[in-house]
């Protein structure tokens, strides 16, 4: 394996993801409180369930909700470790070793797996 280029480019992988997913959720926030802040960081208002429901995020987006902005950090930030997973197993297969790229494309399989098939 290329040893340190392999870790600078995991490294830049998780900062990057991290950095995007910072930057959107700020810019969610502060375009709630442009459009009017509808909760409590603190909890002393009821959140509405819209906050956890992400099947209306793709029009959402289209229209510019800070909800939705919001939303798409969170998925960034959760999605950030799985693309670090994808370049790992891509880095093993192209470096021909057979056992890690299968290691590593199982750890993949599970994360997947516990994304969109785990309810």
């Amino acid at each position: 394996m290329n040893g340190l280029p392999f870790q600078r480019l995991l490294a830049r992988v998780l900062l990057v993801g991290v950095l995007v997913s910072a930057a959107l959720i700020a810019a969610g926030f502060f375009g709630s409180l442009v459009v009017g802040w509808r909760g409590s960081l603190l909890g002393a208002t009821p959140l509405d369930e819209t906050i956890t429901d992400f099947g209306n995020l793709g029009a959402d987006l289209l229209v510019l909700r800070p909800l939705a902005i919001a939303q798409l950090g969170i998925l960034v930030l959760i999605g950030t470790p799985v693309v670090r997973v994808m370049v790992t197993v891509v880095e093993f297969f192209q470096e021909r070793d057979a056992i890690y790229t299968a290691i590593t494309a199982a750890v993949l399989a599970i994360l997947l797996t516990s994304l969109f098939v785990i309810r």
